[in-house]
């Protein structure tokens, strides 16, 4: 199957100050403030010194705003349903205005989590440290599922997304209620996440279910003693796609797994198809190309990748384009090849050029199976 290359959707609406205007709608619970860290080595029980640190939006929903925005030049696309607390949730919410972010925050008591990655540049190793996600209030939750129906009521939006783990406090059953709200069949129903996720699949109402390979073992195990103590190397991935999507009336489930094949199941059209991702660090050079930007040629002469977040801008350019009429097959390709080039920004997540992706959607062959 030969690529396909789409362009960006012109025509976005502008900003009206109102903050949602009806394309996506993503239920992003759990942000962070994402520290990455970049070391010339590390030694464990030691002092290690960074040599290069950035702070930036983390959080599988933001992560999404953050790589639609990076290819479509603006966030106007999607709104954020979030919640902050504390010293660090003011923080966010400081950088999400400072980008044009268009945000719905619902305030917690405690503080909001922090994330802190390492690269090693001597081994390519990344280390990521999540902190403590504050437990939410009783009243925090349900203010959430009032706000998240509020938004669905007032104007249909075309995707609901929901994206991420979700804060102690927040229950699954919340986010089922939230999801079986939405108007009639006329909102696409995105998820990416799958700790405590029964309700939500439960609820016949999902769309697309965008996870990794580890998750879609994880899904099953909970209902089929077969997966139980298996590893995604000892499965069949493309079966399990299908049987996710067959149980739980999901028409597409698409499934990652690193570097290596990619694999999504259609369920109305009773196929699955694989995807070979490249070499990125085989083709390091070619994939980086002439591109100046500062954030791909580090002043290193290491070659790094970060994958922190390339699961989210996989599921932010797969959705964006599935809203832009794309089939699903192109649009996971797309969306895969974007993840990939995220991979070549070793400081954030979820950012990525568009010449890279380009040139790795070229190399990424589909098959049947």
């Amino acid at each position: 199957m030969s690529p396909v290359l789409s362009k960006p959707m012109t025509g976005v609406n502008e900003s009206d100050n109102v903050p949602y205007d009806g394309n996506i709608l993503c239920l992003a619970p759990n942000p962070s403030l994402q520290i990455t860290i970049q070391f010339d080595g590390i030694s464990i029980g030691e002092v290690n010194r960074g040599i290069c640190q950035t702070n930036s939006l983390g959080g599988k929903g933001q992560n999404l705003a953050t790589a639609i925005k990076q290819y479509y030049g603006n966030p106007d696309r999607v709104t954020l349903l979030q919640i902050l607390g504390g010293s660090i949730g003011n923080q966010i919410q400081a950088m999400e205005d400072e980008v044009g972010y268009k945000c719905a925050t619902v305030w917690n008591t405690l503080p909001t989590r922090t994330s802190i990655t390492c690269l090693n540049i001597q081994t390519g190793e990344m280390t990521e440290m999540v902190g403590v996600s504050g437990t939410i209030d009783k009243s925090v939750e349900l203010e959430y599922e009032q706000r998240a129906i509020e938004l669905l009521q007032k104007q249909t939006p075309r995707a609901l997304a929901l994206c991420g783990t979700f804060p102690p406090g927040l229950h699954a059953t919340t986010m089922a209620n939230i999801i079986k709200a939405r108007v009639a069949q006329k909102t696409l129903v995105f998820v990416d996440a799958v700790k405590d996720i029964q309700p939500v699949l439960a609820t016949g109402c999902i769309n697309i279910l965008k996870i990794n390979s580890i998750e879609v073992v994880s899904i099953l195990a909970e209902v089929d003693s077969a997966y139980q103590n298996h590893q995604p190397r000892d499965i069949d991935l493309a079966k399990a796609a299908a049987a996710v999507g067959t149980l739980y009336n999901i028409d597409i489930v698409a499934v990652t797994d690193g570097p290596s094949t990619a694999y999504l199941a259609d369920r109305k059209q009773n196929m699955c198809y694989g995807f070979s991702i490249p070499d990125l660090l085989k083709q390091y050079a070619h994939f980086i190309g002439e591109t100046k930007q500062s954030e791909i040629k580090e002043k290193t002469e290491h070659q790094l990748l970060n994958p922190l977040g390339a699961g989210d801008t996989c599921s932010a350019i797969m959705l964006s384009f599935l809203l832009d009429g794309i089939p699903a097959v192109e649009a996971f390709a797309q969306g895969l090849a974007a993840a990939s080039a995220s991979c070549l920004m070793s400081t954030t997540n979820s950012k990525f050029d568009h010449n890279a992706m380009e040139r790795i959607r070229k190399q990424i062959f589909i098959t049947e199976h």
